[in-house]
Parts: structure tokens; C-alpha cells; sequence
């Protein structure tokens, strides 16, 4: 008789030993168990068969009774079904006899102990469970937490580029011996060096496309939170990508070298995809990184200017002929905390209208245009009674010009209506009145080159 997994006889050689024909006194179904065997005439009960295993007269054991309880028998054919199971399970058992063993053990099982569920409630009530009851292991339950809200995976059709992406090179040389490692025994350091460059255009056309009015320094930025190692990292550890890669080396999972070889996994993942299918590839990567870079984009916030025209109100405000305003940068340039951003300090100063490098405001911004209209915004905003009174000098000026002209162009206006008449012959054309108007026209000319000659003399003297 051949031994079988797990000590148990071999179930088909010696069915034989089994069949009632070599065990008479074996209880059938229409037996003892069921309370329906014969009786003993002198005492009226049940007798008592030995089934062939006789107890020896004066032991101390309690005698065998051949009848079993529904419950005794349910937990020992239970009991007997898993040694069945367990010692059959081998790539040559019959499938359809252990599927049916399994599941009569099932059927079996299903229904409670009333011994052991007893035991159960007593258990309970004596000394309660203080401990959470958890479905799955706390690391499991985490890893399906943060991989619920991801995206599905793309999957890596090609065999050995996807054995590639998750082998480590300590894993391919051979018992750590010197030149035993060839380029032909791909692993993820050379996918990681183009899968980084994947990403990173990936992410500069998600930003370049989506943000067509933010800074490019700000896009810069942005870009380097999508694509830094410990962005990457969480995708990594979310896919449960570093339990599928094999290696031979000993990390420290707290430190920094770790944490970078968890984001290469993932850069080298994406260039698989890339390469697995060259058609389609860049194509379903750029889709899957966008969904995932999704919620961290939509956090962006660009810099708003107030008002980016303030530069050309202000002017409107208070430049004319020589007056003028100037932006200058009033302290170095900065690197925002935390990032990479600039940002510049300007400030917008008065001269003229009797005022002489006069502060109207400041501002700030990443570049010097966003700065120096922040200043003009500010300057209109604080509207200081320097800014007020230089408006009001330009408003005079402005009035007093336009009233000049009026006059000009009336007279000239006059002077060609007498020259378009028809008078008799010998008549004198000019009069009195047409003289006068001439005399003023001629001092508005006068007084425009006495204004332009002092201000080049101012000019000249400056220099």
C-alpha cells in the first residue's frame, strides 16, 4: 500500500477493505444509527456491534458504541472530507472527485457546531475581543486605499520589457561576480533614463496647453512638483510596484536611495508602454499620466494681475511734453520659499509738475512687467495727493490746449471763408478783424517754440 500526503491510506487500491461484503457487523443506513436496528431480547435495546474493533475485557477506555450523534456525525465526516481533500490534491487527482468532496465539505461545514458555537458565545462573554476587527492585513487595507482613486494600469504587452521594468541589475549578476553583467540582460536603469524623459514632456504639454496665460518660470515650477521623485514614488507604491521587483540588495526602506529606486520603477514603467507599442504607446501614457496628474493640477493656482493695463492709466493720468514716469527695481530679486519661482520688486516714480523722483507705489511679480504693473495698480489705488495734484496740472494743461485750438481752427476757418468771397474789384480783402486773428495765431505758434526751446535747454543743462 503506497503512503500518501499528509499519513493518510490510499483511498482508491484498498477500496475493497471497505465494502459491507468483508464487514458484517458494519451499521448501514437503515441500521442503529437511525434508532431502527435489532434489539436484544432479553434487555429490549439496540445491540451494540463492535465494527470488528473488539475491546479488550478490564481496559480502562469507555466502551465503543456504534451509533453517532447528527452532530458527531457532521463534524467527523467534515473532519474526514478535509484529510480526503488534502491528501488527493496532487496534479494527477481526478478533478471532478475532489470537486464534489469539496464541496460536500462545504455544505457540511456550513452549518454551526453546537458544541464550538457554545463554546464561541462563552468565550465571548468571558472574555470579550478588545482588539478592531479588520477584513484584510493594515498593509493591504493601505495599499487598496491608495490605489482606489487611481486610474487602471496600462499594461506592458510585451513580456521582456515588462520583466525588464521590475528587475534590478544586483538581481542579474550572477552571485555577485565582477563582469558577469551585459547589456543584453536588460533592466530598469535604461528604461528609467528614457521613461524620465517621457514624463517630463508629457507634463510640459499638459501645463503648456492647459495654462496658456501663466508665466513660464510658474510652469516651470509646476512641472518640477508633477515629476519629482516623491510624486512618482507614491504612484510606485500605490501600483504595488515594488513588491514585484526582483533584486538581491538590502535598502533601507527609510532612506533616500530607496525612495529613488521606487519613482525609477515607475519612470521605467512608463517607458515600457512606450515601447511595448510604438504605434499607439506615447499615446495611452499620456493619458494614463494626465488622469493621474489630474486633482494635483487642478490645485494650480496661477498669479493674477489686478489690472494689467494700470501702466497705461497712470500714464494717462499724468505724462505729457516732459513729464514722465519711472519704473525701477527697488530691491534684488527673490526665490519664492519653497520653489524655484522669481519674484522682482518694483516701484514707480514722478518726475515733473514741480516734483522730482516722487514714490506713487510698489509692487511685486515674477518677471519685471508683471512687478512694474503691480506698481502702477498700486499707485492708482493709493491715489496720493502727489499723484492727485499732477492729474490736476495735466487736466488745466489738456483744457487750455484744446480751447487754443478751438480758437485756431475757428480763425482759421474765418480766414477761408474771406478769401472764398466775392468782392467788387479794387476791394480790399483784409480788414481789421482778419489782422487780429492772424496776431493770435501767430503768439500760440510763438509760445509753442518759446515751450520747446526751454526744454531742450533743460535737456542741455541736465547733461
Amino acid at each position: 500500500m503506497s503512503q500518501k500526503r499528509g499519513g493518510a491510506f490510499n483511498h482508491y487500491d484498498n477500496r475493497d477493505r471497505f465494502d459491507k461484503r468483508y464487514r458484517p457487523n458494519q451499521p448501514t443506513h437503515n441500521a442503529a444509527p437511525y434508532g431502527h436496528g435489532s434489539r436484544d431480547p432479553r434487555h429490549g435495546q439496540p445491540q451494540q456491534r463492535s465494527n470488528g474493533h473488539q475491546q479488550s475485557r478490564g481496559g480502562s477506555g469507555a466502551p465503543y458504541h456504534g451509533e453517532l450523534s447528527r452532530d458527531e456525525m457532521q463534524t467527523g465526516l467534515v473532519a474526514l472530507l478535509d484529510r480526503f481533500v488534502a491528501s488527493e490534491t496532487r496534479s494527477d487527482a481526478d478533478r471532478d472527485i475532489l470537486h464534489h468532496a469539496s464541496e460536500l465539505r462545504r455544505l457540511l461545514a456550513r452549518e454551526e457546531n453546537p458544541n464550538s458555537a457554545a463554546a464561541q458565545r462563552h468565550l465571548d462573554e468571558k472574555r470579550p475581543s478588545t482588539a478592531p476587527k479588520t477584513a484584510v492585513p493594515p498593509y493591504v487595507y493601505r495599499k487598496v486605499q491608495e490605489a482606489k482613486d487611481l486610474p487602471p494600469l496600462p499594461p506592458i504587452s510585451e513580456a521582456h520589457i515588462h520583466d525588464a521594468v521590475f528587475t534590478h541589475r544586483s538581481y542579474i549578476v550572477r552571485n555577485g561576480e565582477k563582469g558577469t553583467y551585459t547589456d543584453l540582460d536588460l533592466d530598469y536603469e535604461r528604461l528609467e533614463f528614457l521613461g524620465d524623459a517621457y514624463i517630463e514632456l508629457i507634463a510640459s504639454h499638459a501645463l503648456y496647453s492647459r495654462f496658456p496665460h501663466v508665466d513660464v518660470p510658474q510652469l516651470c515650477s509646476w512641472r518640477e512638483r508633477l515629476v519629482e521623485n516623491s510624486m512618482l514614488g507614491k504612484f510606485s507604491e500605490a501600483y504595488g510596484f515594488t513588491d514585484r521587483l526582483r533584486h538581491h540588495n538590502q535598502w533601507d526602506r527609510s532612506s533616500k536611495a530607496w525612495k529613488k529606486v521606487v519613482a525609477d520603477i515607475f519612470e521605467a514603467y512608463v517607458a515600457g508602454i512606450v515601447l511595448a507599442d510604438p504605434e499607439n504607446g506615447y499615446h495611452i501614457a499620456d493619458k494614463w499620466l494626465t488622469e493621474l496628474w489630474a486633482t494635483q493640477m487642478l490645485s494650480f493656482k496661477e498669479k493674477i494681475i489686478e489690472d494689467p493695463h494700470a501702466k497705461n492709466k497712470l500714464a494717462a493720468l499724468v505724462v505729457v511734453n516732459d513729464i514722465k514716469l519711472e519704473y525701477r527695481e527697488e530691491r534684488p530679486m527673490i526665490y519664492e520659499q519653497g520653489s524655484n519661482l522669481q519674484k522682482y520688486f518694483m516701484g514707480v516714480y514722478l518726475t515733473g509738475w514741480g516734483y522730482q523722483d516722487e514714490w506713487l507705489g510698489s509692487g511685486e511679480g515674477q518677471n519685471k512687467a508683471n512687478a512694474s504693473s503691480a506698481a502702477a495698480a498700486d499707485a492708482i489705488k493709493k491715489n496720493s495727493s502727489v499723484l492727485q495734484d499732477a492729474a490736476s496740472k495735466k487736466a488745466d494743461l489738456v483744457a487750455k490746449r484744446r480751447e487754443a485750438k478751438a480758437t485756431a481752427e475757428a480763425e482759421a476757418a474765418a480766414t477761408a471763408a474771406a478769401k472764398d468771397s466775392t468782392e467788387e474789384p479794387g476791394a480790399q480783402p483784409a480788414t481789421e478783424e482778419s489782422k487780429e486773428m492772424k496776431r493770435a495765431r501767430d503768439a500760440v505758434e510763438a509760445d509753442e517754440i518759446s515751450k520747446k526751446k526751454r526744454k531742450k535747454d533743460n535737456k542741455e543743462g541736465k547733461a
